[in-house]
Order: C-alpha cells, then structure tokens, then sequence
C-alpha cells in the first residue's frame, strides 16, 4: 500500500518531533549524572570529551529539526495539486543528512570513549572500592544518555528517508512536466 505525499510530510513531521525530545532528553541525562567522589581534587578529570561532543551533536540535531519543522509544516499546508519546489527539498535533505552525520558521529565518539573509560576504571583504578564504583556508575549512566542519542540518530535516519522520498517524488514530477 503507496502512502501519500501528506503521510510522508507528517511521518517525517513526527520523526522531527519524537527526536527533538528524546535529544533533549540525552542534554538532559548527560547534566544531571554526577559523581559522589571529587576526583578533581584527585587530579583526575571524569568528564569526557566525547561526553562534550555528545552533548553538542544532540543540540545541532535539535536545531536542525527545529529549523525543519517550519518547512515540515509548509509542505502540510500546500495545496494537495501544487508540487513543491525541488529547492526547499534539496535543502531539506542535505540538512538532514548533516545532522544525521553528526548524530552518529556524536553517538559512535560517546559509546566508544565509555567502553575505553570503564575497561581502565574496572581494571586499573588507583582508587579505593567505593571511588571505583561511583566511576562505573557514572559512566554506566552516561551510556543512558549515549543510547538516547543513537535513538536520535535512528530518528533522524527516519527523518532523511522522508525528505529523500519526497525530493526524489518531486523530481519525478519536474520531469514529468518538462516532457
């Protein structure tokens, strides 16, 4: 069953919305995760880069669906007969290619700095039992934040097939109209 052109532009209206939340959610998670222990005191930084750069990826995908969604809801109003411009969709696309990228990009630095952190916290911290086990807590609750991340990211994939089909839809039409 062939869904509609109105069906597309709201599926992908909902995938901007659902990721909106759920990155805020990863902005969210990331602040409120805190250790017991001062290990700055220690000498000791327990706050990632990657964790920073998670951060910043889930805000450039949160303002590039907000900027989005005003297009989003621009193709919903359109007159069902009137074919959008290619140049709206093109850009459309490319910007959410771009926050695709960098959501996964973001998702793929955090994951993989929290498997390396842990293996050395587990293994070879200088720490006494407790301090130890705040760190593993700590970074076991940044891997929360890091999965709402990738689920950002799978949203915003949703996202980029809906602008893709839709441009693709359009072209077709362009064409059409030129024969």
């Amino acid at each position: 069953m062939a869904l509609s052109r109105m069906a597309w532009i709201a599926a992908g209206l909902l995938a901007r919305l659902l990721m909106i939340a759920v990155l805020a959610m990863t902005v969210q998670s990331r602040f409120a995760n805190r250790v017991h222990y001062d290990f700055k005191a220690a000498g000791y930084n327990n706050d990632l880069q990657s964790y920073t750069y998670a951060v910043v990826a889930a805000v450039v995908g949160m303002a590039g669906s907000v900027l989005q969604i005003p297009v989003a809801v621009y193709l919903l109003c359109r007159s069902k007969r009137m074919t959008p411009r290619s140049l709206i969709l093109d850009v459309s696309m490319y910007a959410d290619i771009v926050v695709t990228v960098v959501l996964a990009s973001g998702a793929g630095a955090g994951f993989g700095a929290t498997d390396d952190v842990l293996e050395y916290v587990k293994h070879g911290s200088r720490w006494g039992d407790d301090a130890t086990q705040d760190l593993v807590k700590y970074y076991q609750k940044g891997v929360i934040a890091i999965v709402f991340l990738l689920i950002g990211m799978l949203l915003s994939v949703c996202a980029t097939v809906v602008s893709t089909r839709l441009r693709v839809r359009a072209a077709s039409n362009d064409d059409i109209a030129y024969v």
